[in-house]
């Protein structure tokens, strides 16, 4: 499991990839097939949970858009995509 620093890092990296909000489900999976979370059996609770706290941290870049997204905070105003059915 990477320190934190490399996690908030790597998530950083991967929303501004993505270039819009991403849900955890979708932030946990994309770091097990980056490797870096290559040893995790339940990347998607990790990643929730790790991000939730990230999120609650008042110097973050990352913040919490609700129902499960997470967007960079400089892009705060862009809105989640629905989650597919």
């Amino acid at each position: 499991m990477p320190r934190p620093d490399q996690f908030r890092k790597r998530v950083v990296a991967l929303l501004q990839e993505a270039g819009k909000p991403l849900h955890y489900t979708e932030i946990g999976r994309r770091l097990k097939e980056e490797g870096l979370w290559k040893d995790v059996k339940e990347p998607e609770k990790i990643a929730k949970i790790r991000l939730s706290a990230l999120a609650r941290w008042e110097r973050s870049p990352v913040v919490a858009l609700g129902r499960g997204f997470y967007g960079l905070r400089e892009a705060e105003n862009a809105s989640p995509e629905a989650p597919p059915g």
